[in-house]
Formats: C-alpha cells, structure tokens, sequence
C-alpha cells in the first residue's frame, strides 16, 4: 500500500484537471453575462470583480496543486515559472508578495522541489514592510531584499539552485 503522500501525488493532476473544467465553466459564464451587461451598470463592476477573483483562485490553486505533483523538470520561462508559483509564496508570507521583473529567460526549474525551496527563501518577506519589491527576477537571477540563513541555503542548493549572499540580499539563480 502506497503512504499519503503518494496518494496525495497521484491525485494533483486530476484534481488540477478537474478544476480546470470547472474554472473554464466559470469563466465562460461570468465573460457571457459580463458582455450582456452595460458599463456604467454596477452589475458590471461587480460581474468585473467576481472575474478577478476567478482567476486569483484558479492561479493560487493551480500553484497549490503543483506542490503535490510527481517531480518534472520541463523548460519554460523564467517569468511565467515565478507567476505561477507567486500566489502560493504570497500565501505563505501573508501578503502580497511584490516583484518587479527586469528580464526573463529560458530555465529547467525541479519542480515541485524548487517552488517548495522558494518557499524556504520568502518566508522572512512576511516581516518587511507593506509596498516595498521583495523580489527581483532579471533573467535566471531572483533576489531578496535580505539575507538567507544557512538553512534556507541548504535547502535552495538541494534544490538544484546557485546561491549568492550578501550582507543585505540573497540572489538564486534558477537552472
């Protein structure tokens, strides 16, 4: 017999396909009334914000669900990689997780092993103040406003990840 977390990793992908079909519902009728409704309407406005919501839950399920998937490392760019795993790092530090994005680039992350090490390095996010960028992705690079203890380095270097500590950043560099 297979332990939870097994089945749990058997189960992501069509939980995530199952809530695609959902969402994909959802999204349909919310954009057909969403059309029927004029601009001024305040049904308009609200129809406007139950569509954001929609696509703020799907993205923070879909990252979500992608911590439990079996491990692949597929090409993909750098600034869609931290898009969808951004909502579940937000989640875990509490608020919204600002990043400004200078560049992107071609990279192999090990997933779900380095969006869980990404994890690990956000983590003191949730102690800075509201409004300032926690990270910056400029190509392969992601830094932090702050610097990373010897454990979350551990943790980013099992992962598969490059780590540069400085006195006041920690810059990753994805594969």
């Amino acid at each position: 017999m297979t332990d939870a977390p097994d089945r749990m990793a058997g189960l992501a992908r069509p939980m995530q396909h199952a809530l695609n079909n959902f969402f994909m519902v959802l999204q349909v009728n919310l954009e057909s009334v969403a059309n029927t409704l004029p601009p001024e309407d305040k049904s308009a406005l609200r129809m406007a914000r139950a569509q954001q919501g929609m696509k703020e839950m799907e993205a923070l399920l879909r990252s979500y669900f992608r911590l439990g998937r079996p491990q692949e490392q597929a090409e993909t760019d750098s600034g869609r990689f931290l898009e969808a795993v951004r909502p579940v790092l937000a989640l875990a530090v509490k608020k919204p997780l600002k990043m400004e994005i200078r560049a992107t680039a071609p990279v192999r992350p090990g997933r779900p092993e380095v969006d869980l090490a990404l994890l690990d390095l956000v983590m003191p996010a949730g102690d800075l103040p509201h409004g300032v960028p926690l990270l910056l992705l400029d190509g392969r690079n992601i830094t932090v406003n702050w610097p990373t203890d010897d454990a979350t380095e551990a943790a980013l270097r099992a992962a598969g990840l490059a780590v540069h500590r400085g006195a006041a950043e920690t810059r990753v560099e994805l594969p």
